[in-house]
């Protein structure tokens, strides 16, 4: 199939249709340009940040008693 008969064919197709198949057509060279190399490094990041996390634990404390907060005194204070 030629590239004009190509052509013609998706000029027949609908916007939708064209716009998926322009996606389809971008992602097939997004994967051929990548380069190896940096996948494979980018791969390697991944993996180190996930050795790289470690499991914590929460312990509750306690304060004391509630604290009742007047927010007029404490603008009053500051001079607001």
């Amino acid at each position: 199939m030629s590239t004009q008969e190509i052509i013609s064919q998706v000029e027949s197709l609908s916007l939708s249709e064209r716009m998926a198949l322009l996606e389809a057509i971008l992602q097939s060279v997004k994967a051929e340009i990548k380069d190896p190399e940096e996948q494979k490094k980018a791969e390697e990041r991944k993996q180190e940040i996930r050795r790289r996390r470690q499991a914590f634990k929460v312990r509750a404390f306690h304060l004391g008693g509630d604290i009742q907060v007047d927010r007029d005194e404490i603008y009053s204070e500051r001079g607001l």
